[in-house]
């Protein structure tokens, strides 16, 4: 789009005075300018195609999480028969693997940050849960957006619900059907096989 189209409407009074005519067009230019951006924008923030700052703005305006917390063991140092313990070593050795001291009350787990597919699905799980009604069809429906599991789950009529994976998960799943899985207030989300406390 530029002036020339508007430069026409020009009046006969008007159209045959040069610096008027260079008036108009250094006026109108800007303006052009404003729309050409506005008519694009919204294709910038379309989610299929969105990527990188465009992402993060459109997860931002639905509150849907860009990393899975809890998700990551943390190395530390342990012994022998620990599940996910590294061994003491010499500091002269970078290429050994090292750990860090835990202290009280640390996490033994960090957030892993999500793939860019991942975070595009994480994202419409999140739309649908924004206006989910809590039942099991939206529950079906917005779990298998963000895991390619099969899995169950079972309303036990006592304010919990059990969540079974029909077949071996990896950590970050738990975590990530923990934050999605949508419950009405005051419900919670049990996972069969672990313990309750």
């Amino acid at each position: 789009m530029d002036a020339s189209k508007y430069v026409a409407l020009l009046t006969s009074q008007h159209r045959d005075k040069p610096k008027f005519r260079k008036t108009v067009e250094v006026l109108i230019n800007p303006l052009i300018d404003c729309l050409e951006f506005l008519n694009g924008l919204n294709d910038k923030f379309d989610l299929d195609t969105a990527t990188g700052d465009q992402l993060q703005i459109i997860a931002d305006w639905v509150g849907a999480p860009n990393s899975i917390p809890n998700a990551v063991p943390v190395p530390f140092f342990g012994f022998q028969g620990q599940p996910g313990s590294l061994t003491w070593h010499d500091t002269e050795y970078p290429n050994i693997k090292s750990g860090y001291w835990r202290e009280s009350g640390m996490s033994g787990y960090t957030a892993l940050a999500m793939s860019p597919q991942l975070f595009k699905k994480v994202i419409k799980a999140k739309i649908l849960l924004n206006k989910s009604d809590c039942s099991e069809q939206s529950a079906k429906e917005i779990i298998s957006l963000v895991i390619d599991k099969r899995f169950k789950f079972k309303d036990n009529l006592n304010m919990t619900i059990t969540f079974t994976f029909l077949e071996s998960y990896e950590v970050f799943e738990r975590e990530l059907v923990k934050l999605m899985f949508p419950v009405p207030s005051g419900v919670r989300l049990i996972f069969e096989g672990e313990d309750e406390y």
